[in-house]
């Protein structure tokens, strides 16, 4: 059984007194420095920080700051048992095997799933994980279902974790999907972030999946999970959270009096 995988804009302004001269023009400084201009777009700060001028094709982070991770370093002061290839071999491992359906040893006593809506604040746990996915065969409904897994990587931050990506694709041409007869239509998700969480001795205590990365990619609505190919065939799941992203009533309004004084202040200039 195959089971593929189920911010607001913040403006960076800068004072007038901490834009740099231009002796310093194309620079790096250190992030400690006084000098941070805020060059353009989402949080213009974090993505400037520590670069100065207007050159930025010319502009070379400095590797040595802290806003960048030591990635090696950082794996290293965790002192998991597992090495990251290792990590990256059980996930692989767990991934094949029906994401561990098949293999229920596997995953360890206390091994819960978690979605963005499935599995409530705690997960959901061993035993209702293999009776519910193990039962879902969702391969007869789309025969070319293809998860295409990537980009493997030990988190560096929390000892035992692997991350990956998919972005599934496949067509409705099997049994049809949740009863219903085949549509023949094609789906395509767009990236989702997954993770596997292991203990020492390799056994796998958590998986989650399902999180949109970019929800524009895709004919799916911007929707993952099971919830991304049902909208995609047509056959939408009756609830909000299986429907395409749309801004409440009161997001509207709060938007509405944003561009209003928006409005009244270049009205004054």
């Amino acid at each position: 059984m195959a089971l593929f995988l189920l911010s607001p804009v913040c403006s960076a302004l800068s004072a007038p007194n901490r834009h740099p001269s231009s002796s310093l023009e194309g620079k790096v400084m250190p992030t400690g420095s006084q000098v941070w201009p805020a060059i353009g777009g989402t949080a213009g700060f974090h993505r400037g920080a520590g670069r100065l001028g207007k050159k930025r094709a010319r502009l070379v982070p400095a590797a040595s700051d802290s806003m960048f991770l030591d990635e090696a370093a950082a794996l290293k002061a965790l002192d998991f048992p597992l090495s990251e290839a290792e990590l990256i071999s059980a996930a692989k491992a767990f991934l094949f095997y029906g994401q561990g359906t098949e293999k229920p040893e596997l995953l360890a006593p206390e091994y819960v799933f978690m979605g963005p809506y499935v599995g409530g604040a705690d997960g959901l746990p061993r035993d209702e994980y293999l009776k519910a996915v193990g039962g879902f065969d969702l391969k007869a409904a789309f025969p070319d279902l293809n998860p295409r897994f990537h980009h493997f990587r030990a988190d560096p931050l929390d000892a035992g974790r692997v991350w990956f990506t998919s972005q599934a694709s496949g067509t409705d041409s099997g049994s049809g999907f949740l009863g219903g007869k085949p549509t023949g239509k094609a789906f395509s998700t767009p990236p989702q972030a997954c993770s596997l969480k292991f203990d020492a001795s390799g056994l796998a205590i958590k998986y989650t999946i399902g999180h949109v990365m970019e929800r524009s990619l895709g004919n799916t609505g911007g929707l993952g999970g099971i919830f991304g190919p049902a909208y995609a065939i047509g056959r939408p799941l009756p609830f909000p959270e299986a429907r395409p992203w749309r801004p409440s009533k009161r997001y509207r309004l709060l938007q509405a009096v944003g561009q209003f004084v928006t409005f009244l202040n270049e009205r004054k200039k």
